[in-house]
């Protein structure tokens, strides 16, 4: 949105605008100060004046609308007109992602952060095509974070997902948490048709789904034998073979609109703070 086009906040509902981020640690009722790549943006990007209006988020919930109080070549200092906390969305939902190669995993972590994903599990499986080399895991998270900080910002959404260690399949299935219904994409013949176990689901109201995306190869037998003795469901996504980029932004778009239909599961009413 250009300059000009920026509107002015508004009583009821927040605008959409430019979304700047302040860590949770640095947020306040008052004033707050925009510093590194957010500041730099903001002034030497959009070139940003005292007295125009911006949003903030802190990827924890909380929203709001700010002006420009005050700049320096390298911070901007803003007013909070108001600002609202968004509750996280009511059914928490966690991929578990074999890595693809490089630039796969980056549009997995974008999409996934704009259909609301809450946790993020890269996983190494047996026939993956990407090993992470000592050292290499920190790095990565570094890059997917600001992916999804990026997607947040862009698509408007409160809650930034909590992206995990890379971690290899197996030791993941052994100490993973519980989820009121997990399930694994599956290849093999006598998976159920995921419309067929998310309707089973529906009746129980479940808070917690998880689901296993492997690589293209498929998962081997003895990962496909751990997820079932963790109580994952074999899921089909039809006659098709997707690519694994493919398959999760299938089933993350498909659950999204599972998750949002229903009025007792929509986590849309922001508080306003004061």
């Amino acid at each position: 949105m250009g300059r000009r086009d920026r509107p002015g906040a508004t009583a009821g509902a927040f605008v959409r605008m430019m979304r700047y981020y302040i860590e949770p640690s640095r947020w306040s009722s008052e004033y707050m100060i925009l510093t590194d790549e957010e500041a730099h943006h903001l002034l030497h990007v959009l070139r940003g004046e005292v007295g125009e209006e911006v949003m903030v988020m802190d990827g924890a919930g909380r929203q709001a609308v700010v002006r420009i109080a005050e700049v320096s070549r390298k911070e901007a200092r803003v007013e909070v007109l108001r600002q609202v906390h968004r509750p996280p969305p009511v059914v928490a939902v966690t991929l578990i992602q074999a890595l693809p190669r490089e630039q796969k995993m980056d549009l997995i972590v974008q999409k996934a952060t704009e259909l609301g994903v809450r946790h993020i599990v890269p996983v190494v499986s047996d026939q993956g095509v990407v090993r992470v080399k000592a050292g290499e895991d920190a790095a990565k998270r570094e890059r997917w974070k600001k992916i999804a900080l990026s997607a947040a910002k862009q698509s408007g959404c409160a809650w930034l997902p909590e992206i995990h260690p890379v971690t290899p399949l197996l030791d993941y299935l052994a100490a993973m948490p519980r989820f009121d219904l997990w399930m694994t994409c599956s290849l093999e013949p006598d998976s159920a048709p995921l419309r067929q176990v998310l309707e089973a689901a529906r009746p129980h109201r479940p808070r917690s789904l998880a689901f296993l995306v492997g690589p293209e190869g498929d998962l081997t037998a003895r990962e496909r034998a751990a997820a079932r003795n963790g109580g994952a469901r074999m899921v089909s996504l039809g006659d098709l073979v997707l690519r694994s980029e493919t398959a999760a932004m299938y089933v993350l778009s498909i659950l999204h609109y599972e998750c949002s239909g229903a009025p007792e599961t929509r986590a849309d009413k922001a508080v306003e703070l004061t």
